[in-house]
């Protein structure tokens, strides 16, 4: 099996409620760019930093805070960046497109006067999708190679 067939159902953006709505997250290359940039660090030790003191148990996220590395950067940027990737989301039953401005103020609203274990959720669900991939729920499982095997990295 291939690598094509083996990730086939992973994605790599996710769908979360958010501020007002449900909201779609991704990190295409640009927005990775701009993570990096603003952050000062490669796409790899952002997410490090993030994931550190960040459980996954089932579906939910456990934070550890005092194993944490994070900057309030990388996870606000994320966020934001997560947005502007994303393009889309629904409110109140209607599709609303997502602009840099309306990012903007969705951080302004609803993440800069919280917690930053409230940010530091979402960007970790933003980041493991891009970075991991992400089932989402009701999909069956990919296959898993078999034990010993190499995955092939052929097209």
């Amino acid at each position: 099996m291939d690598m094509d067939d083996r990730d086939a159902r992973l994605m790599n953006s996710i769908e979360l409620d958010f501020a007002d709505g449900v909201y779609n997250f991704a990190l295409p290359l640009a927005q990775i760019d701009e993570l990096q940039r603003k952050c000062g660090a490669g796409i790899g030790a952002i997410f490090a930093r993030v994931i550190k003191g960040a459980h996954h148990i089932g579906d939910d996220v456990v934070l550890a805070p005092a194993s944490a590395e994070f900057y309030a950067l990388d996870v606000i940027e994320t966020i934001r960046q997560g947005l502007i990737g994303g393009k889309r989301g629904m409110v109140d039953g209607k599709e609303i497109a997502v602009t840099p401005g309306t990012a903007h103020k969705l951080i302004n609203n609803y993440v800069l006067e919280q917690p930053l274990s409230y940010a530091w959720e979402f960007a970790v669900s933003i980041l493991g999708a891009v970075i991991v991939g992400y089932n989402p729920p009701g999909e069956a499982e990919p296959p898993k190679a078999a034990a010993g095997t190499e995955p092939s990295t052929s097209a």
